[in-house]
């Protein structure tokens, strides 16, 4: 019988913390989950415990173990986070080898293999997990036997890994209830920034939608890639849910791809202004650049928008249709510009793809130097994740796997390659042309012209000038520039480079 059960997201933490240039944000999948399974059984108490919310994550989970007692862990973790997810799942194991773990999220979702036969876990939930989950824990209530043909999970059986049919998605979002903030403390948020450099005590995330049309081969494509959107009323209910009963009127929307189609996306947008004009909004996901017009930046303004992110990736039209994200450049270049006049603007750049050229990135960074107001230009070097399609192109060998899994250990900083070598040193010219030299200058001149580009940072000020009071200013370039004690003189320095 199953009466307790703990779910954990496992982030970075500790010795696996690669860089202090980074941004989480509460446990919305974990919290949905609790959610739609409370509802299925409301005599099981559930409990939501977050890495980055302790000092000592591994010494609570140890507490939580003892005093908590739970009949089932599952765990939560992004593939960047995998040396987290395996010192929390053998925490586990070692101090509760009789109860089942599962594992779900991005990471369990492509890496199950690995994880499966390592024995960190018992069952990886592939994809949208709260129906899975439901049976999941509907199987253990009436077998102590680890579940062997749920749809949607893998195991292992007889020493060989199972994947079993996916699981159809939820196709009616509002059907699902609102994720449950009951079990997350906002205080023990204090100074923990999003990716909206916003203090994650002072706001609330918001999912939207799921899913997305497009077919990026670095994505995970955890929730399809057929958009399905709740209803503007649901969205406005839950935002309504917190304004009145937690006094929070910043929303973080974690959405793929919000403004697709443009049609729905407005629609919510209206909504937002007409039922909750003291809301503020931010879009740090990456909104889909080519799909902006002026309505639709009339519509985020007038919704109380402050922060969005323009995902670009490539500049080059060829490797557009070859990473398959198919974005017109040309809308893309208009929205940017435009966009970045009004709103506190980050933009997503990449290099390192197979077959690019150092030209190719070349062009893609002096892409990125010409908008003149984007307050935190991004660029951001392709890593190669297992069951991926950039990784099927590759079709590294054990070896090469080896070597290009070291690459994901610095993943927030940009001088990465200064003691491990990027992962085209371990591929041919003619399927990975940029070694690690040629990454060392495209960043040197992407820091050079981009990222402390003055005319850049001269009017993106401007801009943040609208939106932030001083402290607020200085709080965001401490963010942005990895300065903890970023003060008015660094900011009047600033100003002068």
């Amino acid at each position: 019988m199953i009466k307790r059960i703990l779910l954990i997201d496992a982030d970075l933490f500790g010795d696996t913390f690669c860089s202090s240039i980074y941004f989480t944000h509460h446990p919305i999948g974990l919290l949905y989950l609790a959610s739609f399974a409370k509802q299925k059984f409301p005599s099981i108490e559930f409990r939501v415990f977050h890495t980055v919310t302790s000092k000592d994550p591994l010494q609570s989970i140890e507490s939580i173990l003892s005093t908590f007692k739970p009949d089932m862990v599952g765990i939560r973790s992004l593939s960047f986070a995998k040396v987290a997810f395996k010192l929390v799942a053998d925490k586990i194991r070692q101090l509760r080898p009789d109860i089942p773990i599962l594992g779900g999220g991005a990471y369990p979702s492509t890496a199950y293999g690995d994880i499966l036969t390592d024995g960190q876990i018992d069952i990886a939930v592939i994809g949208e997990g709260e129906e899975t989950f439901v049976e999941i824990i509907n199987h253990f209530s009436e077998s102590k036997k680890n579940p062997v043909d749920i749809k949607g999970t893998a195991v292992l059986e007889n020493g060989k890994v199972k994947v079993n049919p996916l699981r159809p998605y939820i196709q009616n979002l509002d059907t699902i209830p609102f994720p449950d903030y009951s079990f997350v403390n906002l205080k023990d948020y204090v100074g923990i920034k999003n990716q909206a450099l916003s203090d994650d005590s002072k706001c609330v995330f918001i999912m939207g939608t799921r899913g997305c049309p497009y077919d990026c081969f670095f994505c995970h494509q955890l929730f399809g890639r057929r958009i399905r959107r709740r209803s503007a009323e649901n969205i406005v209910a839950e935002m309504r849910v917190h304004v009145e009963k937690t006094n929070v009127n910043n929303f973080v929307f974690v959405d793929d791809t919000f403004n697709v189609p443009m049609k729905e996306a407005k629609e919510t947008l209206a909504l937002i202004i007409k039922e909750l004009p003291q809301v503020k909004l931010n879009f740090p996901n990456g909104l889909r650049a080519d799909h902006i017009d002026e309505e639709m930046l009339d519509l985020f303004d007038k919704a109380g928008t402050v922060e969005i992110a323009l995902a670009v990736e490539t500049a080059i039209p060829r490797l557009q249709k070859f990473i398959g994200k198919y974005m017109d450049i040309k809308k893309a270049e208009i929205a940017i510009h435009a966009a970045s006049k009004r709103f506190v603007t980050r933009t997503l750049f990449m290099v390192g793809f197979p077959t690019e050229t150092y030209e190719e990135a070349m062009e893609t960074i002096k892409f990125a130097e010409s908008f003149e107001y984007v307050a935190q230009p991004m660029l951001s070097v392709l890593r190669i994740y297992n069951n991926s399609k950039v990784f099927d192109f590759l079709n590294p060998t054990e070896e090469q796997y080896k070597a290009i899994s070291e690459q994901e250990k610095n993943l927030f900083h940009l001088g990465m390659f200064e003691n491990i070598k990027f992962y085209g040193d371990f591929f041919s010219k003619e399927k990975v042309p940029l070694k690690t030299q040629d990454l060392k200058e495209l960043i040197s001149y992407w820091m050079r012209h981009v990222n402390f580009n003055h005319n850049r940072i001269q009017k993106s000020y401007q801009v943040l000038c609208k939106h932030f009071n001083q402290d607020k200013i200085l709080e965001y370039y401490s963010n942005v520039y990895d300065r903890p004690k970023f003060n008015a003189n660094d900011l009047k320095n600033l100003l002068k480079i």
